[in-house]
């Protein structure tokens, strides 16, 4: 049987935020406006994709993906210091706001994504089983494993939600790059062993722009999903 686990055992994968709102159509007219507007404060900036209804954009500091519907920002360094990933987002979310004239967000969130790596998916099983996060007597159910391979916690009241996955699983990894885009992001052909740890926390009420302060809120969801994941890892390993 495998060591327990804490948290400090997860390494941080992917830090992304997201806002959602009404479908914006001056996205069809604006779209080179925010590309211009975001190169005044992030390096290099490639346009990746760009279409009438999506558009995706990497630089040195991340990912933006922008749509009719919504628009998110990636960090390309994700880590625990939330300070310059919340910054970096209110960038691009005001920018994007202000040329699409959004006053209202139907949904903000923010999805932070840690693995704790393994040798092999049997031991990330382990580890998982380890944990006992589902609470049940190890035994062979629905003629498949014992112990199971994927547990999901969703928490939900009328204004915030928030969902903790953890799922032992072998990730492949594959990405073509444009040859112009390669020195930003180089070709990646990878298997990766270990036991993903997905949380995102959400609004589940709409927020006025005018009330919310990007920077604000993410830094503090972001200590707060430590705080919470950090309480679930080392309680499931009592």
């Amino acid at each position: 049987m495998a060591s327990p686990l804490t948290f400090d055992d997860f390494k941080p994968v992917s830090l992304t935020s997201e806002v959602r709102f009404k479908n914006a159509y001056l996205l069809f007219d604006r779209t080179g406006q925010i590309l211009d507007d975001l190169s005044e404060s992030f390096s290099e900036i490639n346009t990746v994709m760009a279409t009438p209804q999506q558009s995706a954009f990497v630089c040195a500091e991340g990912t933006f993906n922008l749509e009719l519907g919504a628009c998110r920002f990636a960090s390309g360094q994700p880590n625990r210091d939330a300070k310059t990933f919340a910054r970096n987002s209110k960038i691009f979310f005001d920018i994007v706001a202000g040329q699409l004239q959004i006053e209202l967000f139907k949904r903000i969130g923010c999805r932070y994504v840690l693995r704790s790596e393994f040798k092999t998916e049997k031991e990330s099983k382990e580890a998982l089983a380890s944990m006992m996060l589902a609470n049940l007597k190890p035994t062979k159910r629905f003629n498949s494993s014992e112990s199971p391979t994927e547990v999901l916690f969703r928490w939900e009241d009328a204004t915030i939600g928030a969902t903790v996955r953890l799922k032992a699983e072998t990730t492949e990894i594959k990405m073509n790059v444009p040859i112009e885009l390669q020195a930003h992001a180089p070709k990646v052909d990878k298997k990766i062993v270990g036991l993903t740890l997905d949380a995102d926390y959400y609004t589940v009420a709409p927020v006025e722009r005018e009330q919310w302060d990007a920077e604000e809120w993410l830094q503090q969801k972001i200590r707060i999903i430590d705080k919470e994941v950090d309480d679930i890892v080392r309680g499931g390993a009592r």
